[in-house]
C-alpha cells in the first residue's frame, strides 16, 4: 500500500482494525482480489451486525443525515471490522457522509464573508480521510470517481493545500492517474482560494503556495502530455493574473489561443491552428484583469483593441501591391479563410474592468475615451434590441442585451478626477448622466407599452422556469453587499462566484455557448435600478462639483492674496500676454465672478444649496428678515432651523468669499 496523502491516522482506530490491517498490508493484491458474484452471494447469505443493517437502512433512504450515516458506518466498523463491509458500501458512504456540494458552497462563502480570519479546509476532510484509508486497507485502489468526489467538494470550499494533497495521491496510483477533469477540479481549488478573503499579512504566502501549486501541474501536464482544454486554459490564466506571472502569462497565451501579445494582430507562424482554444469573453475580461493590475496600460491598451476588433490580414491589402509578372513561385493560399484571429465582444464587465484600471493609473484621456465609446456601444444595442423584439414573433429568439451603462462604470471616472481635482472632467461627466437617464427611461417605457401590447394580445406573461437552487432568505442577506472588507481591503464577491460558476466535469475542447434569451421582466428591473442609482449619483456629483470648484477657487486666490503667480488658461480676460504671472485681488475677484459682501446680520447658504427645499426655505427667512428689519438671525420658520446667521467679524482682504 502506497503512502496516502492524508495527515496520520485518528486515534479512533480499534485494535480490530489494526490486526486486519497489519495482515492484508503485507498480501499482493491481484485482480482476483475484486469480489465477485460467488463471494457476493456468500456474503449476502452470512447474517450482518444491527448496527450493518442501520446502515443499510439509512444509505436506502431517501434524505438521511450525515451525521447519523457516519456514525452508524463508525458503529459497524468498531462491531464487526473492516471487512464486514464491502467496496460499493464504502464507497457510498464516502459520498453520502457529508452534505451537498452547493450546500458546501453556501456555508463555506458564508463562513468566509462573516469571520475575518478563518480557517481554510473541509468540516468533513477527516471522514474522507478514513474511508479512503479503509478501502485501501481493504487492499482496493480507490476509483478516480471517488478522488473527484474529494476534489469537488474542496474545490468547492477552496481547499488548495488538500487538493493538491489529492492530486499527488493519485500520481502515486498507476490505476487511477490525473486527467483533464482532475487538473480542473485542483485549479479551481487554488482559483477559489485566491479569490477568498484574507489578511494583508497572510496574503503574499498564499500567493507564494498557489504559484508553486500551479508551476507543479504546468510540469506534470508538459510531462506526460495532457492536452489543453478550454476550462483549464482559463482557470490557468485566473490562478496567473492573482499571482502576476506575465511572463507565463504571455507564454500561455501563445500556447492555448496563439496570440502574441507583442504583434496581437497577427498569427504566430509555428502554432498549429487545429490544437488551439477559442477565445471567449472570460478570457478577455481576464487578461483585461491581468495587465490592469500589474500596471501595464500599455498592454492593457493594445490587447483590448486588438482583441476586441481584430485587424485584417495585411497579406489581403498589400499582397498585389507587390505583385510583379516576372516572379514566378507558387501563391501563398489566402489565410484569412484558413485562420480565424482570436476576438471577443466586450460586455460590461469588459468595459468596468478597463475603466477602473485606466482611471487607477491617472489616465484622464484613456478614461474619458473609453466611457465615450461605451455610451455610444449601449445607444446601439438599445437600439437594435428595440427593433428585434417588435420583428421577431417568439421572444426566446431575441439574444439578452450584454451592454449596458451603469454607476459601475461611471464611478472610476469620478474618481479619477475628485483625487486629482480634474474640475473639467467632472463637469463633463456630470453633463453626461443626464442623457443616460433620459434614455434607459425611454427604454423603460417602449418595453412596458410592449408588454402591454402583448397582455392586450394574450401572449403575457410568458411561462416562468423552475430554479435548480432557489435562494433562500439567509442566503440572500449573506451575498447582498458587493464588497467585504477585511483588514482594511475590500474583496469582490463576484471574484468568488465566477470560478465556481464553471464546471470541470463537463471538459470540452470547443466550448458550445447557447445565447441566453431575453427576459423583459429582468431586463425592466435592471433598467428601473440604475435609472434610481444614476439619479443619486447625479446628485452627489454635482454636490462635489461645487465644492471642488469651491476649493479650487480657494486654493488659487490664497496665492493671489500672498502676491504669488498662478496659472491661466486664458490670460487675454486677464489683460496679460503670459499664461502664467501676478494679478491683483480685484481682477481675482472680477475673473472667479466672487459675490459682493452682504450686510451686517446675513451670510451665505451653505455648500447643499442647491436643494429646492433648502433654497426655499432661505429666501424665506430673507423676506422675514427684511420686513422685520431685524439686524440678528432670531427669525426662523416655525419648526424649521434658521439659516441665517450673524456675519462675524471679516476682513476685506480676507479672499474666503463664497464663489456663484
Amino acid at each position: 500500500m502506497k503512502q496516502c496523502w492524508f495527515l496520520p491516522p485518528m486515534f479512533r482506530a480499534v485494535c480490530r482494525r489494526r490486526r486486519y490491517c497489519s495482515q492484508t498490508s503485507k498480501r499482493n493484491y491481484t485482480a482476483t482480489t475484486f469480489p465477485t458474484s460467488f463471494t457476493l452471494d456468500r456474503e449476502m447469505l452470512t447474517p450482518i451486525s444491527p448496527a450493518h443493517s442501520n446502515l443499510k437502512f439509512l444509505l436506502a433512504s431517501a434524505k438521511p443525515s450525515p451525521n447519523d450515516i457516519w456514525t452508524s458506518y463508525n458503529d459497524t466498523l468498531d462491531g464487526g471490522g473492516l471487512y464486514e463491509l464491502d467496496l460499493p458500501i464504502h464507497q457510498t458512504v464516502l459520498r453520502r457522509c457529508t452534505l451537498s456540494m452547493e450546500q458546501m458552497r453556501k456555508n463555506s462563502r458564508r463562513h468566509y464573508f462573516s469571520i475575518a480570519r478563518p480557517a481554510p479546509g473541509h468540516v468533513h476532510e477527516h471522514r474522507f480521510q478514513n474511508v479512503i484509508r479503509n478501502i485501501l486497507s481493504l487492499g482496493y485502489t480507490p476509483s478516480r470517481n471517488d478522488y473527484h468526489f474529494i476534489l469537488g467538494h474542496f474545490a468547492a470550499v477552496g481547499h488548495s493545500i488538500g487538493s493538491i494533497g489529492v492530486y499527488n495521491e493519485m500520481n502515486g496510483h498507476g490505476d487511477c492517474l490525473p486527467d483533464s477533469v482532475t487538473i480542473a477540479l485542483v485549479l479551481q481549488s487554488i482559483a477559489h482560494r485566491l479569490g477568498l478573503p484574507e489578511r494583508k499579512a497572510d496574503r503574499q504566502e498564499t500567493v507564494n503556495h498557489a504559484r508553486r501549486q500551479l508551476k507543479q501541474i504546468l510540469d506534470d501536464m508538459r510531462r506526460r502530455g495532457i492536452s489543453w482544454t478550454n476550462i483549464n486554459m482559463d482557470l490557468t490564466i485566473r490562478i496567473m493574473r492573482h499571482t502576476s506571472d506575465e511572463d507565463n502569462f504571455d507564454t500561455l497565451l501563445k500556447l492555448g489561443y496563439g496570440i502574441d501579445i507583442r504583434y496581437p494582430d497577427r498569427p504566430i507562424v509555428d502554432n498549429d491552428s487545429s490544437v488551439l482554444l477559442p477565445f471567449t469573453l472570460h478570457t478577455l475580461n481576464t487578461v483585461i484583469n491581468m495587465y490592469g493590475f500589474g500596471g501595464n496600460i500599455s498592454k492593457l491598451v493594445q490587447a483590448f483593441e486588438v482583441l476586441t476588433v481584430p485587424l485584417p490580414h495585411a497579406q489581403k491589402h498589400f499582397s498585389a501591391s507587390f505583385e510583379d509578372e516576372d516572379d514566378f513561385g507558387v501563391t501563398p493560399p489566402d489565410s484569412s479563410t484558413s485562420l480565424k484571429l482570436p476576438s471577443a465582444e466586450p460586455n460590461t464587465t469588459t468595459y468596468t474592468f478597463l475603466l477602473r484600471h485606466v482611471s487607477q493609473h491617472n489616465k484622464a484621456h484613456l478614461a474619458r475615451h473609453y466611457l465615450l465609446q461605451a455610451i455610444k456601444l449601449d445607444i446601439e444595442v438599445s437600439r437594435y434590441l428595440r427593433c428585434k423584439i417588435v420583428v421577431t414573433p417568439n421572444l426566446e429568439d431575441v439574444q439578452a442585451p450584454r451592454m449596458a451603462v451603469n454607476r459601475a462604470m461611471l464611478a472610476p471616472v469620478f474618481g479619477l478626477s475628485n483625487r486629482n481635482k480634474n474640475v473639467a472632467l467632472m463637469r463633463w461627466l456630470y453633463s453626461r448622466i443626464p442623457s443616460i437617464i433620459r434614455r434607459k427611461k425611454a427604454d423603460v417605457l417602449h418595453f412596458s407599452n410592449f408588454i402591454k401590447h402583448l397582455e392586450m394580445a394574450g401572449k403575457w406573461p410568458p411561462p416562468r422556469k423552475p430554479k435548480l437552487f432557489p435562494p433562500t432568505d439567509k442566503t440572500r442577506a449573506s451575498t447582498s453587499k458587493e464588497y467585504v472588507e477585511v483588514d482594511g481591503v475590500r474583496w469582490r464577491r463576484a471574484d468568488v462566484v465566477d470560478v465556481l460558476a464553471i464546471d470541470p466535469n463537463h471538459q470540452q475542447p470547443i466550448p458550445v455557448y447557447s445565447p441566453k434569451p431575453i427576459d423583459l421582466r429582468l431586463h425592466l428591473r435592471i433598467l428601473k435600478t440604475d435609472i434610481n442609482e444614476l439619479t443619486v449619483y447625479h446628485g452627489y456629483i454635482r454636490s462635489v462639483l461645487a465644492r471642488t470648484i469651491e476649493r479650487v477657487k480657494d486654493k488659487i486666490g490664497r496665492r493671489v492674496w500672498k502676491e504669488r503667480d498662478i496659472y491661466l488658461k486664458n490670460a487675454v480676460i486677464a489683460g496679460r500676454s503670459k499664461m502664467r504671472g501676478k494679478i491683483s485681488k480685484e481682477m481675482w475677484r472680477q475673473i472667479v465672478n466672487y459675490k459682493p459682501k452682504l450686510m451686517e446680520g446675513f451670510a451665505r447658504p451653505p455648500s447643499h444649496f442647491h436643494h429646492r427645499l433648502i433654497r426655499q426655505q432661505y429666501w424665506r427667512e430673507v423676506k422675514s428678515a427684511r420686513k422685520e428689519k431685524v439686524n440678528s438671525a432670531g427669525v426662523s420658520m416655525p419648526g424649521r432651523t434658521s439659516m441665517l446667521k450673524p456675519n462675524l467679524s471679516s476682513t476685506e482682504e480676507s479672499p474666503e468669499y463664497y464663489s456663484s
